[in-house]
């Protein structure tokens, strides 16, 4: 009998073990059935929670998302005090996350391709991260309008191209994020209001 766990606490844990399968035998033996299997819970249970593969794939994709993203924010709180130290954080948040996960991330996102209801979301993710990206940047320099947008979109597809090419052993984890953000800074410090530090961004704004 399965373990009584809260619904968030027995969602996380069946993206866990969604993330071991794949890990382990390919995107391909994904199925909600082997989820359950695996998990030790039943079928109705697996699909009460993501309804179908499709939605399995895509909460998974979430999942890798928002962790990234937590990522960020955290290290933003312990150490993003400079524009500088802002590029770093957001080039190693994305990075560091795709590196650990693998070829199972490149798994995934064709996995996704492959489903009319969720073609879409690789879209959605890069919108997700633009705005990460926004937020992270904000103190230090304004990414509003057209012209926002656009630069946005730009920084999150240079960090896709990068993951891309480190999977495919281009080159190294730590060169990925040294050119990354390098490029951020290059691209966002002349728009930046002087001096570029959190807390006197805080002090123009109080």
């Amino acid at each position: 009998m399965a373990e009584r766990l809260t619904r968030d606490a027995r969602r996380a844990q069946l993206l866990d073990v969604a993330w071991s399968i794949i890990g382990r035998e390919g995107t391909d033996a994904l199925t909600l059935a082997r989820l359950a299997e695996q998990a030790g819970v039943s079928k109705p249970m697996a699909y009460d929670h993501f309804g179908t593969r499709a939605g399995l794939l895509s909460a998974l994709f979430r999942s890798f998302d928002v962790r990234q993203v937590d990522a960020m924010r955290a290290a933003m709180a312990e150490g993003g005090d400079t524009l500088r130290a802002a590029t770093r954080i957001a080039a190693a948040g994305y990075l560091d996350c795709v590196a650990g996960n693998g070829p199972e991330w490149d798994q995934l996102c064709a996995a996704l391709l492959a489903y009319e209801e969720t073609k879409d979301h690789l879209h959605e993710s890069r919108r997700f991260f633009a705005e990460a990206y926004r937020e992270v940047f904000a103190p230090f320099v304004a990414l509003d309008g057209a012209h926002g947008r656009a630069t946005l979109t730009a920084l999150v597809g240079a960090a896709e191209a990068l993951a891309r090419d480190l999977h495919a052993g281009a080159f190294g984890l730590r060169t990925a994020i040294d050119t990354l953000a390098d490029l951020m800074y290059a691209t966002l410090a002349p728009a930046a209001a002087a001096p570029p530090t959190r807390a006197r961004a805080r002090g123009r704004r109080a």
